[in-house]
C-alpha cells in the first residue's frame, strides 16, 4: 500500500492535489486488476469444479453462489482499496 504513494509522489512532483488524484487513481486501477484476476480465478474454479462432478455441465452464471461468491471479493476489494486510499491521502504537506 506504501508504494501507491510512492509511485503517487514520483508522479505528481510536489503538487498535493495531484498526488492525492493518483493515489486515488492508481488504488482504483490496481484493486480493478486485483478483482479482475481474482474473480477469473473464482470462476475458473467453479467451472472446474463443475466440470469435475456433472461432466461437462458449466455452472449457471445467474446462479446464486456466483453472485455471493463475486459480491464478496467485490466488498474484500473495496475494503482493501478504501484502507490503500486513507494510508497514503494527505491533506497537509
Amino acid at each position: 500500500m506504501k508504494r501507491i504513494g510512492i509511485a503517487a509522489s514520483h508522479i505528481a512532483k510536489d503538487d498535493l492535489v495531484l498526488y492525492n488524484v493518483f493515489v486515488i487513481l492508481l488504488s482504483c486501477l490496481l484493486s480493478l486488476f486485483i478483482f479482475l484476476v481474482s474473480a477469473f480465478t473464482v470462476a475458473a474454479g467453479m467451472a472446474l469444479t463443475s466440470w469435475a462432478t456433472r461432466g461437462f455441465m458449466a455452472i449457471d452464471p445467474g446462479a446464486m453462489l456466483v453472485k455471493v461468491s463475486l459480491a464478496g471479493l467485490a466488498a474484500a476489494t473495496g475494503l482493501i482499496n478504501l484502507t490503500a486510499i486513507m494510508v497514503n491521502i494527505k491533506f497537509k504537506r
